[in-house]
């Protein structure tokens, strides 16, 4: 528009009449040139010039709006059915989602959705929902687009998203691989590698899934349960350590205010989650013995928070610090030999790909003390208690009448005297005691292993 120019003498002729019609001038980098040389150097068309002269004759010099702008069409779904798919991603995401840690005031934390599934599994189930309700449902594309525009934070999990140094290996070598058998090899180990990952992603979904059946009509009855007095061989277990959280620390602030080193506070979590239920264990700096910590923590929920079952499974990380070293292992086989368990099975996930949902209540908990002012261990259980309703904090000292609610046992000392170590422990993801035959039996290796044992 600005390249017309109105070369009449207003809106009324020289006897004050109407003017009927206007003519204009074509410029083109400050010359005027002709009609037909401002159509081709434009690529537009007579009826679109004549359609712009018809709107700045009636409107003036105004940006054209087409008449459909701020128009809903007539097959367009509405506020409500729009709402009713987002709650339906908004709930899946809390049922079996994992909350992950974030960066201050960089939105929603991501929320990632167990990699067995997609969008358009979701989307088939969403559909079978809506039928069986007797609403509207939105197709394909429609029920994508609303998650890309509303909730991005939520995605589905792949074996790539922890920052593994071997994935990363793997990837530098497919591209720097030099002739096509070099790819190829590399290709070869990159997905024997991820075939790993997911098969050990199916044990642990397994896992999950059969505790959950089998203590669907279960009520725990009060109090400290006697060991293996319950038919119970599906319970599941996933033990952790969290990031450590630092006090005191308060929402508004930048960074740690007026200490050089902040107090750190330690969380261990043990999932249960047959029962949908997270005990984290809130641990002061001067509280803890330090190494093999997690065997007293461990054995204090086993037998205050057990379910006196005669099986079950535990599913931790490959730390060989916390976790994968003889102390457990000889902690475990000392369970069953005293009769505590029948048989207990410990499996680990692969390094760097070990995501499970103890860290969803850890997600929970990072997520709230962002935002909560926590000046003390006292303010750090609280918020560990309101974070969800499937967290319960467990502190080291009872504020009640001062005393401990568990005791650090002096494991490493009794159980090297008992239980002697296994070769290559770092080699091995899952082992297996049980009752009937005493030892450490060693799944997918094919190896058995007798603990020295004086008992």
């Amino acid at each position: 528009m600005g390249k017309l120019n109105c070369v009449g003498h207003g809106d009324k002729t020289q006897r004050g009449k109407e003017r009927k019609r206007k003519r204009y001038a074509y410029y083109h980098q400050g010359h005027e040139i002709c009609k037909g040389a401002f159509m081709l150097l434009h690529g537009v068309s007579k009826k679109y010039v004549k359609n712009i002269v018809a709107h700045m004759n009636e409107n003036g010099n105004v940006p054209r709006v087409h008449k459909n702008k701020n128009k809903r069409p007539a097959n367009a779904f509405s506020f409500d059915e729009l709402k009713h798919a987002l709650n339906y991603i908004m709930h899946y995401a809390e049922e079996v989602g994992l909350p992950q840690p974030m960066v201050r005031g960089k939105g929603n934390p991501v929320v990632f959705l167990p990699s067995s599934g997609s969008k358009s599994d979701l989307h088939k189930q969403y559909v079978a929902s809506c039928e069986e309700a007797g609403i509207r449902h939105l197709g394909l594309t429609s029920f994508k687009l609303l998650w890309k525009d509303c909730c991005p934070h939520i995605k589905f999990m792949s074996p790539m998203s922890d920052m593994c140094p071997k994935c990363e290996e793997h990837r530098d070598a497919i591209s720097k691989a030099v002739g096509m058998e070099q790819k190829q090899e590399a290709v070869r180990l990159f997905s024997e590698h991820l075939t790993i990952v997911q098969k050990e992603r199916e044990v642990y979904n397994k896992s999950v899934d059969d505790a959950r059946v089998e203590m669907t009509d279960y009520v725990r009855p009060a109090g400290v349960i006697p060991p293996c007095s319950a038919t119970l061989t599906k319970v599941h277990y996933t033990m952790d350590f969290s990031q450590a959280v630092s006090v005191p620390h308060h929402a508004r602030q930048e960074g740690p205010l007026y200490f050089l080193v902040p107090r750190k506070l330690q969380l261990f979590g043990i999932a249960v989650e047959g029962i949908f239920r997270q005990f984290n264990y809130v641990i002061d700096e001067d509280q803890t013995i330090g190494e093999n910590g997690v065997i007293s923590m461990l054995h204090h929920c086993l037998q205050q928070n057990g379910f006196g079952e005669e099986e079950c499974i535990i599913h931790c990380d490959n730390c060989a610090g916390e976790n994968k070293n003889r102390y457990v292992l000889g902690y475990l086989s000392w369970r069953t030999l005293i009769g505590l368990h029948k048989k207990i099975t410990l499996s680990m996930q692969v390094p760097y790909h070990g995501r499970c949902l103890v860290d969803a209540g850890f997600g929970h908990i990072k997520r709230l003390y962002r935002r909560t002012d926590v000046d003390s261990l006292s303010s750090m259980i609280n918020a560990v208690d309101k974070s969800a309703k499937s967290n319960v904090p467990v502190g080291y000292e009872n504020p009640r009448n001062g005393e401990h609610n568990w005791e650090w046992y002096d494991w490493k000392t009794y159980l090297s005297t008992h239980f002697s170590p296994l070769p290559g422990i770092r080699k091995y993801r899952h082992f297996t005691f049980n009752v009937q035959s005493p030892g450490l039996y060693i799944e997918h290796i094919v190896k058995f292993f007798l603990f020295h044992t004086l008992l």
